[in-house]
């Protein structure tokens, strides 16, 4: 396995889309009130084998064994996530970058603010590109997190199309239109979900609105 970050997200995301399909072609779960839930969830998907391990002291951080490889979970009030993360993807990855001015963030795929008001014990970090990182975060990410302040609490949260860009390295819908590589993101996401073009476009167009789009 090569050591490069770069070469470390396409299998990342590969690994992503086979959780996805092993769910049911689902998007997977970025948010869990706690490793009782994730732990639940997968004994109520006996054909796949998935198994938590401590990665860090105190339970800040869990290690996810199953269908996507390894899967790094931690606490989102921990703040050693980007050490924790080197670690992590050097321990299960082969990575022999550090992530520092690499060009590439480790990222809470549930915003963290939002995890920490809502009261999640565990999020799913990811391998982002830092560009990509940083426009989500202050265009949807900030957005979503207002218009979404009082909502009711579920036990765990599921991917988002918007968010799902993120992880696949598009930059986020902005002043309401739709790009070419929106467009093609979309065609991917309709495919693997088993949805329609439209639908999987009439998502982001809904995600961008409920951020307070306009």
């Amino acid at each position: 396995m090569s050591g490069d970050l770069a070469a470390i997200l396409g299998l990342q995301q590969a690994a992503l889309l086979a959780e996805s399909a092993c769910m049911g072609r689902v998007p997977v779960i970025v948010a869990a009130l706690g490793q009782d839930t994730l732990e639940q969830y997968w004994r109520n998907q006996p054909r796949h084998a998935v198994r938590f391990d401590t990665f860090a002291e105190g339970g800040q951080a869990v290690v996810q064994h199953g269908p996507a490889g390894a899967v790094l979970w931690m606490n989102p009030h921990a703040n050693t996530y980007r050490s924790v993360f080197n670690r992590f993807l050097r321990t299960f990855w082969g990575s022999t970058q550090d992530l520092t001015r690499s060009g590439f963030d480790v990222d809470h795929v549930y915003n963290r603010a939002r995890a920490k008001h809502y009261g999640y014990g565990l999020v799913r970090m990811f391998l982002v590109r830092d560009v990509i990182n940083r426009e989500h975060g202050r265009t949807y990410e900030k957005g979503i997190g207002a218009a979404e302040k009082n909502r009711f609490v579920k036990i765990m949260k599921l991917l988002d199309g918007m968010t799902e860009l993120k992880v696949v390295g598009v930059p986020p819908v902005t002043n309401g239109l739709l790009t070419p590589a929106h467009h093609e993101a979309a065609r991917r996401c309709a495919a693997h979900y088993g949805i329609s073009y439209e639908s999987a476009l009439d998502t982001l167009r809904a995600m961008f609105e409920r951020a307070g789009g306009d």
